[in-house]
């Protein structure tokens, strides 16, 4: 986990789709993370972490006709909450 970098995925949902489903893309993506609010979560990736390459992933496991994803780094506040064991990631 250490050698993880830690990224931030938020989902937006298409207007009357089911939102839920960008938590099916986390998971058929088979990510550890934890929804730290309402379609954002925190993931943990091998390195390098290209923030570009997993949101390109992570929109390629749900239709676009349901919504997308936006990716980013993580905070430090939030790598050192994840790395220190107070947020604590799932598989």
């Amino acid at each position: 986990m250490n050698d993880s970098v830690i990224l931030k995925a938020r989902y937006t949902a298409v207007p009357g789709t089911d939102a839920e489903y960008g938590q099916g893309a986390i998971e058929r993506c088979d990510l550890r993370h934890r929804e730290i609010e309402r379609f954002v979560w925190l993931i943990a990736v091998d390195p390098p972490g290209d923030a570009a390459e997993w949101q390109k992933k992570l929109n390629a496991a749900v239709d676009p006709k349901h919504g997308a994803f936006a990716v980013g780094r993580a905070s430090p506040e939030e790598e050192e909450a994840v790395r220190s064991g107070k947020i604590e990631l799932q598989h």
